[in-house]
């Protein structure tokens, strides 16, 4: 098998990804592997914008605030003040870069302030293509694209490279002092998630293999509106529309979030989510609707061209018509265990983005502080792995991967979505979580005695969603208490966000 060495090696494409890669890039050669293009990422599907305390009425301390009522009492109090003293900072950098942005600030749920940086409604694919511009342009950096990362490899104890599929040119290993793990996130694990097709828990999978520590994983995010229309699913109709004055009806037409929470449409995502859950349930109805006909045409059409344009496509004027919607899966609060620096548990690895855990989000993730998370503890994993000297000379050598018939993955992946669905979604039960323990179990297993195959990397991403959906399940039995993004209807109820005291921590 071949084997090639840089300083550093980065898996993933996306902004914690390229992130890590320009400033690692400093110091040294780096090698980005993406299984798709270097633009396949969560990154280009962001719609919202970057939190950040930039508006002459807002401070780090309120953004500080308003991040720790969002996530229940469990987030990391230094991590949080890290992130958004670095805030301002990030987006300099971003601008330096060439990425654009409007000129107004915007306001979305669970935020005291407008404070969302923004290009119009497609701030992730602005910030993906001015990265990526600096990327390809950086002559430090060597982007393997169709790269499909198998393993993570040891040498005793210590990360120092990977075993990768790339493309036709067949198993290759890589050396590096350093590894990134950028992978983003894990939606493919249901059967409703606004994320893209890459979304199958890779990192987690990877990570998991090499004994890293991974928690939280039961705070599932459920995006409270995403279109739900048989021409389109899964497509996401952004938080800043009700940021901008869009309210939520039932099928009666009542403005029903005056029933669950004070903060109307502008609450946090799970109280918004449970609350649209709740009314389907309540009203027997497939959806509710999402109501911007009282807003001006002329600024929807502004500040919201793709998704004005794509709703046109199915006939739906959002001047005109309230919108079907529904919740899905949209983002992991949990995952690979970090430190400030981007650390994990295992030395030589590190982890920014989705995959990570670095204790910003708690029980909760607030609106747009997940790019704004990629960007700066993608530039601390970044600084601190420049302070390692170990490299190897030679790859260590990998093991052969278990791959499994296509058609195989194919029955089980998919019956694996429907189980986390119907049990692990916006509310759970006791007897659901223990019916979903019992069939991820044997899913796993049926998994593991498939004979070998060829490799597939659909295959290896089934597997990969089946050790994410293990932890998702494991952390949602353990956790006794309603909490955040967890509700477990035979559990206590939950503190009201709002009213959960705040840690605090030294200035």
């Amino acid at each position: 098998m071949r084997s090639e060495s840089f300083d550093y090696l980065v898996i993933g494409s996306g902004l914690a990804g390229l992130t890590f890669a320009l400033h690692a890039a400093n110091h040294g050669r780096v090698a980005v592997l993406t299984k798709a293009t270097v633009t396949d990422s969560n990154t280009s599907w962001a719609q919202g914008g970057i939190a950040a305390a930039v508006g002459e009425s807002d401070s780090w301390e309120l953004h500080e605030r308003d991040t720790l009522v969002a996530g229940a009492g469990l987030c990391d109090p230094a991590a949080v003040r890290f992130l958004v003293q670095q805030a301002p900072e990030a987006i300099a950098w971003l601008r330096n870069l060439g990425a654009r942005f409007d000129l107004e600030l915007g306001r979305e749920g669970g935020h005291s302030r407008h404070r969302i940086v923004r290009h119009a409604d497609k701030t992730g694919w602005e910030i993906e293509r001015a990265v990526a511009a600096a990327v390809r342009s950086n002559p430090a950096i060597t982007v393997y694209e169709n790269a499909f990362v198998t393993e993570l490899l040891l040498s005793d104890g210590r990360c120092s490279g990977v075993a990768a599929v790339l493309g036709d040119m067949g198993m290759r290993s890589f050396s590096a002092r350093a590894v990134m793990l950028a992978t983003g996130g894990c939606g493919k694990v249901y059967a409703k998630t606004t994320n893209p097709r890459v979304a199958t828990a890779d990192g987690i999978g990877l990570a998991d293999k090499v004994g890293a520590e991974i928690t939280d994983m039961e705070f599932m995010q459920f995006h409270p509106t995403v279109l739900e229309h048989p021409q389109m699913p899964g497509f996401l109709v952004t938080e800043a529309v009700r940021g901008a004055g869009g309210t939520l009806r039932n099928h009666r037409g009542d403005r029903f979030m005056y029933d669950y929470d004070e903060r109307l449409e502008l609450a946090p995502r799970d109280i918004v989510a449970r609350a649209i859950e709740s009314e389907i349930q309540r009203r027997d109805t497939w959806c509710v609707y999402l109501d911007a006909t009282h807003l001006p045409a002329e600024d929807l059409r502004e500040e919201f061209p793709t998704i004005w344009e794509r709703l046109r496509e199915l006939g739906i004027r959002m001047e005109r018509n309230w919108i079907p919607v529904v919740p899905a899966q949209h983002y992991s609060c949990g995952g690979v265990v970090t430190d400030l620096n981007g650390s994990t548990s295992v030395p030589g690895l590190y982890a920014a983005g989705e995959v990570s855990r670095t204790g910003v989000h708690g029980a909760n993730r607030l609106a747009s502080n997940s790019l704004l998370e990629a960007l700066v503890f993608a530039k601390s994993a970044a600084a601190h792995a420049e302070s390692t000297r170990e490299l190897t000379n030679e790859a260590p050598q990998a093991r052969s991967f278990h791959a499994i018939q296509e058609n195989e993955a194919i029955r089980i992946r998919h019956r694996l979505q429907a189980v986390m669905t119907k049990h692990v979604g916006v509310f759970r039960t006791n007897a659901g979580l223990a019916s979903a323990k019992e069939e991820v179990d044997h899913l796993i297993a049926d998994y593991a005695g498939q004979p070998s195959a060829p490799f597939s990397a659909y295959a290896i991403e089934c597997g990969n969603l089946l050790t994410a959906a293990k932890h998702v399940v494991e952390g949602a039995i353990r956790r006794k208490v309603n909490v955040g993004l967890h509700f477990n209807a035979d559990q206590e109820r939950a503190t009201p966000e709002w009213e959960t005291p705040l840690p605090s921590v030294e200035s």
